[in-house]
């Protein structure tokens, strides 16, 4: 009988080269969504600048897909206050993040 090796999680494979970390950090950062987060917090910041106070203080970015920014307010009476004002709230947001390409607001009612 022949004595089996030990398996490891961490077995090297004669095929696995080395991987720098600069090669596969932005593939990760894609693939967990880091590079969103710190979007979304700057976007954040731009939005509570381009709305102003009361809404600035009472909503925030919660999200940015295919050049929809979603919008958290906390309660349905904002999102038909800001509603009268999108296309001016568009308008601004798109002249201060235009490498975001934003094409639409969606107001979202999130407690």
């Amino acid at each position: 009988m022949r004595p089996t090796k030990k398996k490891t999680a961490f077995s090297a494979s004669p095929k696995v080269g080395v991987v720098h970390v600069a090669d596969i950090l932005p593939q990760l950062i894609t693939k967990y969504g880091l590079q969103n987060q710190r979007n979304i917090e700057q976007i954040t910041r731009i939005w509570r600048e381009t709305v102003g106070e009361p809404y600035g203080s009472v909503t925030r970015a919660v999200g940015l897909k295919s050049g929809t920014l979603e919008i958290a307010v906390p309660h349905h009476a904002f999102v038909q206050e800001l509603s009268f004002r999108q296309s001016e709230l568009l308008a601004g947001i798109q002249t201060a993040l235009a490498e975001e390409k934003i094409k639409r607001i969606k107001f979202v009612v999130a407690n």
